[in-house]
């Protein structure tokens, strides 16, 4: 917008010194005009996006949000170590293991069903018996016994448990066998996402400020006369472009980061030092409107 406003005024300075046309002049506004419903779309997105945030706190204050999407390539990650930490850290995969140690302590428990069984019994209590006006039987009484029983036969039920038992183990081993499979296909995209976003980043780290020396050169040129209005424009727009891809490319490097910390089972961990704990309680005394720091 600002950029437009120059070239309008900058229209308006040639044709009153008489070397544009009133259709130049013309143009600028137009293009000044045109560039106002943009500017006013962005600034509300903007408040959605406030809105939104807030909302997903949970706060009735208004939120603001603050931050760059300056980043930092570091060195891609190894899709062997990422995996090897999926392993170790996803909790549906820890989840499913323990659901199939206790499918085999069942299998184990059905097995002894048609197995010998023995049992200690004992019972201690108090008994009133009147048999007539000079006979009674009151007083404590106690049993104790050990008791051993074998099923002959059971209809085949201990079997079939033990079948149905097995069954479900092998049903939780084949989950967990295609919950490997995704989870090393998860942590595979994950990391080749991790290096396309970052070889994106760096091949257009350049870009923005050539781009940015080219609308310079060719507005100076304009000014001299020895640009046009058109490649003008057209050095903005590659200007624009430019400053949007390398904006997009540094979220989709984030992104990418933060997924892959998703797929490694790691989201949010991270190693507790003395200065972390200090700046944490630093931060729970700050008043929230000043330390939440996000990207938008």
């Amino acid at each position: 917008m600002e950029q437009k406003i120059r070239h309008y005024d900058e229209a308006k300075k040639k044709f009153s010194a008489g070397v544009a046309t009133d259709y130049d002049a013309l143009v600028g506004r137009v293009a000044v005009e045109n560039a106002r419903p943009d500017v006013i779309r962005t600034e509300n997105l903007i408040r959605i996006s406030r809105e939104n945030l807030r909302f997903l706190l949970g706060f009735e204050v208004e939120v603001d949000v603050k931050g760059s999407l300056e980043t930092t390539i570091a060195s891609y990650p190894e899709y062997e170590t990422a995996v090897e930490l999926a392993m170790k850290n996803r909790p549906e995969l820890s989840d499913l293991r323990h659901r199939t140690e206790v499918a085999n302590e069942l299998v184990k428990i059905a097995n002894a069903g048609d197995k010998p069984r023995l049992d200690l019994k004992a019972g201690y209590g108090f008994r009133d018996v009147d048999l007539g006006p000079d006979l009674h039987g009151n007083g404590g009484a106690w049993s104790a016994g050990l008791f051993i029983t074998y099923p002959i036969f059971d209809g085949l039920r201990t079997r079939g448990r033990v079948s149905q038992a097995r069954s479900n183990v092998a049903t939780l081993k084949i989950e967990e066998a295609k919950l490997l499979d995704s989870i090393k296909l998860e942590v595979r995209d994950a990391c080749n996402a991790v290096r396309e976003a970052g070889e994106i980043v760096k091949a257009l780290s350049s870009t923005v400020g050539q781009a940015e020396r080219l609308l310079y050169m060719a507005e100076k040129g304009y000014e001299y006369g020895v640009k046009t209005k058109l490649d003008v424009d057209d050095a903005e727009l590659n200007l624009v472009q430019a400053k949007g891809n390398l904006a997009r490319a540094k979220r989709d490097y984030l992104v990418a980061c933060v997924n892959l910390e998703g797929a490694k089972g790691a989201l949010g961990e991270r190693e507790e030092t003395p200065s972390s704990k200090l700046k944490d309680k630093a931060d729970r005394d700050l008043p929230f409107c000043r330390k939440v720091e996000a990207i938008t």
